[in-house]
């Protein structure tokens, strides 16, 4: 038998990595961990819903509830792999969560159907310092990033004949590209330095010591400003002291330590999507007035 439609395409869904069985007319995960028996099991990720027939599998880090089916009974099969581009390198997308739809990015270790590389792009080991990522060594790395964040977003799909033994179909590949931004920026922690250096030299910041601007890599750009020594005057707060928002496109805003880190931080995210998709906001947390001064 050869296999039916494949995984309904139409560039407005995401697909995470895995195999796809069409069973009684619905797509279901394949569980892969075995090789294709004459029997396979079906599962439900967490945030779909559970139909008849099926078991709850509260214990299974995979699927919410499971059946075994015969593989005489599946319509078709295929497989998914996905790419994508967050913060100028190539990912793969492992999961994603039904109800919430945050994604689980996994660093992609190849590269197929001639997916685009961007520069700059960091070097592994950075994604340790960076908030919010899941760094084991530079062979596993994952994020949890939106769909909205994603750049260039591409599912290659392989479809196989059915019943088994499972064959790929000749010349079946399909490739989809699904509606996202065109970049997802990365900048150099050197990069944010020397613009927070030039902006000093152009603006009447006083005897501000640049030769301390240390930056801070944040999710979606960096913090630089010289860090206050310490003082042992109870009274040297220090409330007011310039600190720079440098975006990971290049747009540099200027604000204190008076203004909470984190409503900065969530501005600079805002404002760096808002640019990005030209009018979506990904989140109203108000604040700061960007600086369009960028490079």
């Amino acid at each position: 038998m050869v296999a039916g439609p494949v995984v309904p395409l139409d560039g407005s869904m995401l697909y995470a990595d895995g195999l796809y069985v069409l069973y009684k007319g619905q797509w279901f995960w394949a569980d892969t961990g075995r090789p294709w028996p004459e029997r396979v099991v079906v599962g439900v990720r967490a945030g779909e819903p559970i139909p008849s027939g099926f078991t709850e599998t509260p214990s299974n880090f995979k699927f919410i509830a499971t059946r075994e089916v015969e593989t005489a009974e599946l319509s078709a099969l295929c497989a998914v792999e996905t790419f994508c581009t967050w913060k100028n390198r190539v990912w793969a997308i492992a999961k994603i969560d039904a109800s919430t739809r945050v994604a689980t990015l996994t660093i992609a270790q190849y590269l197929r159907g001639g997916y685009p590389e961007f520069e700059p792009r960091p070097r592994l080991p950075e994604f340790r310092r960076m908030p919010g990522i899941n760094y084991r060594d530079d062979d596993w790395i994952s994020a949890q990033v939106r769909p909205a964040e994603m750049a260039r977003v591409m599912l290659l799909v392989t479809p196989f004949e059915v019943p088994p033994p499972a064959k790929p179909i000749l010349d079946g590949e399909v490739q989809v590209w699904v509606d996202s931004v065109d970049s997802s920026p990365w900048l150099p922690g050197e990069d944010a330095l020397a613009l927070v250096r030039e902006r000093v030299a152009g603006e009447d910041a006083g005897s501000y010591p640049v030769e301390r601007l240390q930056a801070d890599r944040l999710r979606d750009g960096w913090r630089v400003w010289a860090v206050p020594p310490v003082s042992d005057d109870p009274l040297d707060v220090r409330v007011g002291r310039v600190v720079w928002y440098v975006a990971d496109d290049g747009v540099v805003w200027r604000s204190s330590n008076s203004t909470e880190f984190r409503k900065a931080e969530l501005e600079l995210t805002n404002q760096l999507h808002k640019r990005l998709h030209g009018t979506r906001q990904m989140a109203d947390v108000g604040g700061l007035t960007p600086n369009e001064g960028a490079r």
